[in-house]
């Protein structure tokens, strides 16, 4: 994965996730970024607020690397149409890391999954692929961003 405006992008500092994503990773817990960060990393965004790390682990094992890392956090309560099963919001500086575990949207249908799979690499993290977060934004009414990456 490569942006195609050469670097332009602007994102939030990245230590925080990178840390967060490798000890996840260590720990056993594969995680992605979606979300800005994966529109970014195909280049059809120039700017990221926020990171989204999602994963499709037990809500305990993330939690017990969180405070194995000593960061500061909140756990959310599902929401609107959400029925992720964890939501943990990070302070990371002058930013959030939104940890989504079991990442899940109610539509008519019934609740969708939106599986955590490796899509590539860009400036050090793992990202989703386009494919799920392209379902997670027709769901959540975000038809702009699905079809840029309908696009991308």
């Amino acid at each position: 994965m490569s942006s195609s405006n050469s670097g332009a992008v602007t994102v939030p500092p990245l230590e925080v996730v990178k840390l967060l994503q490798e000890r996840l990773f260590i720990a056993g817990i594969p995680s992605v970024v979606g979300g800005s960060g994966l529109l970014a990393s195909l280049g059809l965004v120039d700017m990221v607020n926020d990171w989204d790390l999602a994963t499709d682990a037990e809500p305990a094992a993330v939690q017990e690397v969180l405070d194995d890392l000593g960061l500061s956090y909140g756990k959310a309560k599902a929401s609107g149409i959400f029925r992720t099963e964890a939501l943990f919001k990070v302070s990371a500086e002058d930013h959030e890391i939104d940890v989504l575990v079991r990442f899940a949207v109610e539509s008519a249908e019934g609740i969708v999954s939106i599986p955590a799979r490796s899509g590539g690499m860009w400036r050090g993290l793992r990202m989703a692929r386009a494919q799920e977060w392209r379902v997670a934004y027709l769901l959540l009414g975000r038809d702009d961003r699905a079809a840029l990456l309908s696009s991308g």
